[in-house]
């Protein structure tokens, strides 16, 4: 995928995120005082949008430098084992809960 169109996706699917709204209207209000300007809320946005962008830049590069590894069968293999294993153990942990 041609980077600018994966900024595009990536930027609809953000904006589209409800959570995101409820995020930033119910968490970040807590930290402004009240009758402050509207400036300090948008400067914890812009920090809170450029941690994350810093995040997921990094967790793209270690996923890009270990996509070799990680596109061999045997790991994927391995990988579809655990991940198997770790879903199926909570679904008997959940069945077997009482309510």
């Amino acid at each position: 995928m041609r980077p600018r169109r994966a900024f595009r996706q990536g930027l609809i699917s953000n904006l589209a995120n409800p959570k995101m709204v409820v995020f930033f209207t119910s968490l970040l209000p807590q930290f402004v005082t009240r009758g402050a300007a509207f400036a300090p809320l948008l400067l914890l946005g812009f920090v809170f949008a450029t941690m994350t962008l810093i995040w997921l830049t990094l967790y793209a590069i270690a996923v890009a430098k270990a996509r070799a590894l990680l596109l061999r069968s045997r790991v994927r293999r391995v990988l579809d084992a655990v991940t198997g294993a770790v879903l199926v153990t909570f679904g008997v942990r959940l069945a077997s809960e009482s309510g």
